[in-house]
């Protein structure tokens, strides 16, 4: 290591901990919602995507809030200037996303299934270095053991959505769609009934609409029907990969929709009519929730003993 990192280290008292050549380093690149918007983020993983297929010392991490590139060796050029991480830092940096330091809310699990699934993506589909897959394996057993016996801290972003719903109006025996049947899907449906609501979901699949709803007691549809029933909802919640091209904005008022997909599934022409009435991935991130300490501190001290036990591995050239 070398270079600004090497001084901010030693500003916290820190030796840089990786001894090893620049091209035999991990390191990071990529953006978050408070650097790059959602339709920017979306290119810039399409781009990865054509890239990474012979690549075997890439990960993409692709989730709701962020585009991050993790690699050995040479760094690549991608079209657009990315912050870039290098070395121990990128490892830190790693272990914190997955441990949720790094999140809008703080301690959330969505992002830990996200490192995860990026990890089983990547190993399903070729060859990979071992280096990077033993980081991303200690980044998911970081994240596990930072929220091993916590308690509630806030929730998620689908609890986040539904709150944000509930304020424009009272959902309490009222019908909210909730558009995606999904992990996130779930999520805004969970969260609909807790918040009193009468659930209707729909998706593009809708046998598989139809059995989320079951589990909520209420109604599963295509998304054609879906748009259709929204105007007679009073909110309706949206966690779909790609965009929701049946929802149009003709005849009548849209309730308030809040939008958790990245890019937005909601088609731009209805989200400019429905001015303040529309929450989208980004704004949740900007806004977000209290900071628990305790968690944190927690949290801050599994990084940091992650962080020492990977780099530990790869200097011993295991």
């Amino acid at each position: 290591m070398g270079g600004l990192n090497d001084v901010k280290r030693r500003d916290r008292g820190l030796a840089p901990r990786i001894g090893l050549m620049a091209s035999q380093q991990p390191w990071m690149m990529g953006v978050r919602a408070d650097t790059m918007g959602a339709e920017e983020r979306e290119r810039l993983a399409i781009v990865v995507k054509e890239r990474i297929a012979p690549q075997t010392n890439w990960i993409l991490l692709d989730t709701c809030h962020r585009v991050e590139l993790y690699g050995f060796g040479a760094v690549p050029e991608l079209g657009v200037r990315l912050p870039l991480k290098i070395g121990d830092a990128a490892v830190e940096h790693l272990i914190r996303v997955a441990a949720g330091l790094d999140s809008a809310i703080v301690g959330e699990d969505e992002v830990l299934h996200q490192v995860r699934d990026a990890l089983r993506s990547a190993l399903a589909a070729r060859s990979l270095d071992g280096r990077l897959q033993r980081l991303f394996e200690t980044a998911v057993a970081a994240g596990r053991r930072a929220r091993a016996g916590r308690t509630a801290i806030g929730g998620n972003l689908a609890s986040r959505a539904v709150a944000w719903l509930q304020n424009q109006s009272s959902l309490a025996g009222r019908t909210v769609l909730v558009a995606g049947a999904g992990r996130m899907g779930s999520a805004l449906a969970h969260s609909a009934t807790r918040a009193g609501a009468k659930v209707t979901v729909a998706s593009r699949n809708v046998n598989r609409a139809r059995r989320l709803a079951q589990v909520y007691g209420g109604h599963g549809v295509d998304l054609t029907s879906g748009a259709q029933i929204a105007q007679d909802s009073v909110a309706v919640a949206v966690a779909l990969a790609g965009e929701w091209l049946e929802l149009q904005p003709v005849g009548g008022d849209l309730p308030p929709i809040a939008d958790i997909s990245a890019p937005p599934a909601v088609p731009a022409e209805v989200r400019n009519r429905l001015n303040g009435g529309y929450l989208g991935i980004d704004d949740l991130y900007v806004h977000a929730g209290p900071i628990p300490p305790g968690y944190i501190a927690k949290a801050e001290r599994v990084v940091e003993a992650k962080t020492d036990e990977y780099v530990g591995w790869l200097n011993d050239g295991r």
